[in-house]
């Protein structure tokens, strides 16, 4: 099918996960012309909601951080290709305020303390080092902290929670701490209690009153109660006060396995604040073209086959993440980039991919794998330079660096988002 001509930006993002999204906030808080183009519903629905910053450095040897920019500078003098190092820590003090703000405006508030990562109770009973949490989980913060005489609360038929399994795990640190299990009061014929159900329903004011009566015997010397994270989809901070009010003591949500209701609240504020702001949202869509001059794109094709559009613009930005993502693929003759078919930095031979031991300490050489980049995020090509001069990438697609074993996933994402805007709006402005 012939391709039709789209509309022109100044930049496309290609990406929804949490860099994509994040550059495309950071564009249009700067009033360019975007559009960000996503063939998922992204990678946010399998995120709990927390900013990671940076928890452990160095990974092999497990050094907690206390105050994350301390462990930022250390990072960036050990690990001088990691992408923290290109940016360097007054850039992501920026960009994590600039961010926060923008999150502020979509009515979706952090918590957290200054210059200081804080550590959250998970469903696992394991304890969570974090740089800032949904206002509706700080409580949980506080109540761990304090050891705070605190009732765990589950449902009867919900998959993957167990509260008994998550006392058990922390009563040696939290002593004044109980579980209980109680019926949901809202059935669901034929299904699971699933958690986006869950969350559906306690958007209802009878549910909730309903919660209140089964949770309200149990509440003997309590003075705060943790509920998986499904107080709502959309009105989560006037359903957390709701139960207050009914339970007369505090409430916070603790973090579930996917589908993460927090990304999804996530997902459905930031998209609505982008619209707001003129952002053209391209989903279900994937970017199947590129459309170049020389060492300059002018734009990209988007799909399905069946139905294409060319996007014109100044600038991209590919925030495809990796695997999960899509931005990488795996195959018997390395590791790809699956949109613009861009070099990946990765070991010499697939046996070099994994260590022996699944948990070596050292980690494993393939999730390091990425993309290289100048000082500009601009992925290299084959020749060392720069593959496109206005081509810029962020995010967990970008080499050299371990998102996962040094808990940075979020701070990586934001961080680089901001970096790849600040790069294009220098290009631009130099002609």
């Amino acid at each position: 099918m012939a391709n039709r001509a789209g509309p022109k930006f100044d930049l496309i993002v290609v990406g929804s996960g949490l860099a994509g999204t994040a550059a495309a906030c950071f564009a249009v808080t700067r009033g360019l012309k975007t559009a960000q183009v996503s063939i998922t519903a992204g990678e946010l629905l399998f995120a709990s909601g927390l900013l990671d910053l940076l928890g452990i450095y160095p990974p092999q040897e497990q050094v907690l951080w206390d105050d994350p920019w301390k462990g930022i500078a250390a990072l960036a003098a050990g690990s001088p290709r990691h992408p923290y190092a290109r940016l360097g820590v007054n850039v992501i003090r920026e960009a994590m305020r600039e961010f926060l703000a923008f999150m502020d405006s979509a009515d979706l508030v952090y918590c957290g303390l200054p210059d200081r990562n804080v550590i959250l109770p998970t469903a696992a009973g394991t304890l969570k080092t974090t740089y800032r949490v949904p206002s509706s989980m700080w409580r949980g913060v506080i109540a761990l902290e304090k050891r705070l005489p605190t009732l765990l609360v589950d449902f009867t038929g919900m998959k993957d929670f167990s509260t008994r399994l998550m006392a058990e795990m922390l009563r040696p640190r939290w002593p004044a701490l109980k579980a209980q299990r109680v019926p949901f009061p809202l059935g669901f014929p034929g299904v699971d209690l699933q958690n986006t159900l869950l969350a559906e329903a306690l958007e209802s004011a009878q549910v909730r009153a309903n919660l209140a009566d089964v949770i309200r015997p149990h509440l003997a010397g309590i003075q705060l109660v943790g509920l998986p994270a499904v107080l709502g989809l959309r009105s989560t901070a006037q359903i957390v006060a709701d139960l207050e009010g009914r339970l007369g003591v505090g409430i916070f949500e603790i973090p579930t396995l996917p589908p993460s209701v927090p990304g999804f609240r996530f997902r459905e504020a930031v998209e609505t604040a982008l619209l707001k702001r003129g952002a053209q949202l391209f989903q279900y869509r994937q970017a199947i073209g590129v459309q170049a001059a020389g060492r300059r794109c002018t734009g990209i094709t988007i799909g399905p086959e069946s139905w294409e559009d060319v996007l014109e613009a100044e600038g991209i930005i590919l925030a495809t993440g990796r695997f999960l993502g899509g931005g990488l693929a795996a195959g018997r003759d390395g590791i790809v980039e699956t949109v613009f078919g861009l070099p990946v930095a990765q070991p010499n031979a697939r046996n070099l991919w994994h260590r022996k031991h699944f948990l070596d300490h050292r980690g494993h050489p393939a999730s390091e794998a990425g993309l290289a980049v100048d000082d500009r995020f601009r992925p290299l090509g084959k020749d060392g330079g720069f593959a496109f001069e206005n081509l810029f990438a962020a995010g967990s697609v970008l080499a050299y660096q371990d998102w996962v074993r040094t808990k940075c996933g979020a701070g990586l994402a934001i961080a680089t988002a901001y970096g790849a805007v600040e790069a294009f709006l220098r290009y631009r402005s130099r002609g």
